[in-house]
């Protein structure tokens, strides 16, 4: 079986006769062997008009040479127009198509790198990569590493993701974008390992919201930052401090047990069983218990207090009406 290059100038040396006809593709005869993709197809079977059916059609000029060319995939059950040279079966190709399932193409250069470009109705993707293999004649099965990617996804939550691999082919840096996020992920490579190190990501919608996450070496969450058109939250040491701030208003929680609160009403401090309140007046409670209450039980106490004389009780203290006062005055400062 030559190529359909030396086909076609023995059709031009020798005047051969060259017959085309309809057909309907039976088969598609993918390579699950390939070297690079089991979904590649080099050759399909198809049925003539009177029941006939022909194996192996050609859909590139050579499919013994896998590593480059622009092969078109019709659809399975698909009509097209086969091309017979000079009566020939063993010659046939298909020369046009009227539905098609997948196209791609692929380049190579001399150092065995490779750009691919695969389309689908759904999808749409463009990879670089290159081969470990080195030796043109090992018949040893290359290896490939991937270098950048770029892909299209035209499903229900259709998106764009660029990928990019270190020299060994690990994936260390990916963006995706759609049409309500963009989200970028960078990675570094530890031995086997991929940890994710940053984070950071666009929404928009109802409450567009910002982030970005800072992860160490180990992929443990050490810092995340989000922003939205309400607050904006800072988070540090997988939430052991956060920091919350809303219009008029700031929070920081420190976790066992600290909070703070500064709003355009309020200033509070809670350590466990402690509060500190501020507004127009301090409130102050610790262990379940008030100091206003506390110290208003204490003047109510000093104002009962009598003494025993040789000639009975003494009366209340002729200061109750200056110790009533300072109920009055505790009164404006606490709550």
């Amino acid at each position: 079986m030559g190529n359909i290059t030396d086909l076609i100038k023995d059709v031009a040396g020798k005047n051969q006769i060259i017959e085309t006809f309809a057909a309907k593709v039976i088969e598609i005869n993918t390579e699950t062997a390939s070297l690079h993709n089991p979904e590649d197809a080099y050759t399909v079977n198809i049925m003539r008009a009177d029941g006939a059916i022909l194996k192996n059609v050609r859909l590139k000029a050579s499919i013994l040479d896998a590593e480059q060319g622009i092969i078109i995939i019709p659809k399975k059950d698909s009509w097209v127009l086969a091309t017979i040279i000079d009566g020939v079966e063993t010659r046939a190709f298909v020369s046009q198509f009227s539905e098609i399932e997948r196209s791609f193409i692929r380049f190579k250069n001399d150092e065995n790198q490779y750009l691919e470009i695969n389309t689908e109705v759904d999808k749409f993707q463009m990879l670089f990569k290159q081969s470990s293999e080195n030796n043109a004649s090992s018949t040893a099965k290359p290896t490939y590493k991937n270098i950048a990617q770029i892909e299209f996804s035209g499903k229900k939550d259709s998106n764009i993701t660029t990928s990019f691999y270190d020299e060994n082919g690990k994936e260390i840096a990916k963006n995706i974008f759609n049409g309500n996020q963009q989200q970028t992920i960078l990675s570094t490579v530890n031995g086997e390992d991929i940890k994710e190190r940053l984070n950071f990501s666009l929404s928009s919608g109802e409450n567009s919201k910002a982030a970005i996450q800072f992860l160490d070496k180990e992929g443990t969450e050490k810092q995340k930052i989000t922003f939205d058109e309400l607050q904006t939250e800072i988070n540090l040491n997988k939430g052991n401090t956060i920091f919350n701030l809303k219009d008029k208003e700031a929070k920081v929680i420190i976790k066992d047990g600290f909070e703070a609160l500064i709003s355009d009403t309020k200033t509070s401090f809670i350590k466990g069983k402690l509060t500190l309140e501020m507004d127009d007046k301090f409130k102050i409670n610790a262990e379940g218990k008030n100091l206003l209450t506390e110290l208003n039980g204490l003047i109510d106490e000093i104002v009962k207090i009598t003494v025993p004389t040789p000639v009975g009780p003494s009366g209340p203290p002729i200061n109750s009406t200056q110790l009533t006062g300072i109920k009055e005055k505790l009164a404006q400062l606490l709550k």
